[in-house]
């Protein structure tokens, strides 16, 4: 089983919103369509700035829309690819089943093989910072370093009030219970953005066919001797910010730890000058 619309209308209505959301970024310099192991991967680049690239993984429904408030940004420092996920709504195609940790890997590899672009700095957002994570565990020779904005499961576990609320926030929810479950997730504001758009036509029609991602052990995260930049909003509802930058403190080798006052788990939009500052700062001094 693959990931898929549920009906022809919620594609539609995917659609209108992802490229009435991508029409706020700059013309992408190339559109790449990477044949993986497991379907065909979407890339778009931005810029033609400093190497090693900035590898962008969005959050779970989230697509390349995510990145409106800092690809304007990256992109004038550094080449910047935006990755649409695998069996996540977008353009890639998965087209063979994705079971495993060591699946979601493989696709992932395979895409920065096929763009020629590791070592990576690779930059995750909530699920996407899952994704690279995991690649860090399994094939740490293509990061050059590992940044982890509000990460989900990879320090920490979701605490046991979020699942309800991600209950709430599926397809088989009522309209209004799933805009206000997205709306406590990210931490409040409004999903009427085109972000917003994005997100919530995918909650509503997308049925996603991937593996839970599972925390890292003590051991993996012992093993993730790269660079790392972690990003924590100190109002988050997806962890304990204060518990989670512990624990990354205690087992990642080289790690900076940041829990940002007043933000939640849209920290990439909500805080994007601060994000957007570190990003650029951390990659230049693993360069140095």
């Amino acid at each position: 089983m693959t990931s898929a619309f549920v009906s022809d209308t919620a594609r539609d209505r995917f659609h209108r919103a992802y490229h009435a959301a991508l029409s706020h970024l700059p013309e992408p310099d190339a559109e790449h369509d990477v044949a993986t192991r497991y379907g065909t991967v979407r890339v778009y680049r931005f810029g033609d700035g400093a190497e090693p690239p900035l590898v962008l993984l969005p959050g779970n429904g989230a697509t390349t829309a995510l990145w409106l408030p800092n690809i304007p940004v990256w992109s004038q420092h550094r080449t910047v690819l935006a990755v649409e996920p695998l069996g996540d709504a977008g353009p890639s195609v998965q087209d063979r089943p994705i079971r495993t940790a060591e699946d979601q890997a493989a696709w992932l590899a395979d895409t920065l093989d096929g763009l020629e672009a590791g070592p990576a700095h690779l930059v995750g957002v909530s699920y996407g910072a899952w994704l690279a994570a995991n690649l860090a565990v399994h094939s740490p020779d293509r990061l050059a370093s590992l940044t982890l904005i509000e990460p989900a499961q990879v320090v920490s576990r979701f605490p046991v009030t979020f699942l309800p609320v991600a209950l709430g926030a599926s397809r088989a929810a009522p309209e209004w219970l799933r805009r206000r479950a997205l709306r406590w997730i990210i931490g409040g504001g409004s999903l009427d953005t085109p972000t917003g758009h994005v997100s919530t036509a995918v909650a509503a029609g997308h049925r996603t066919a991937l593996p839970p991602p599972g925390l890292l052990s003590d051991e993996q995260l012992r093993g993730l001797t790269m660079p790392t930049l972690l990003l924590l909003g100190a109002e988050s509802r997806t962890h304990d910010a204060r518990r989670t930058a512990e624990r990354a403190r205690a087992l990642l080798p080289d790690v900076r730890v940041e829990v940002v006052p007043g933000a939640g788990h849209s920290l990439s939009g909500q805080r994007a000058d601060l994000v957007n500052a570190r990003v650029l700062d951390f990659t230049v001094s693993c360069q140095e």
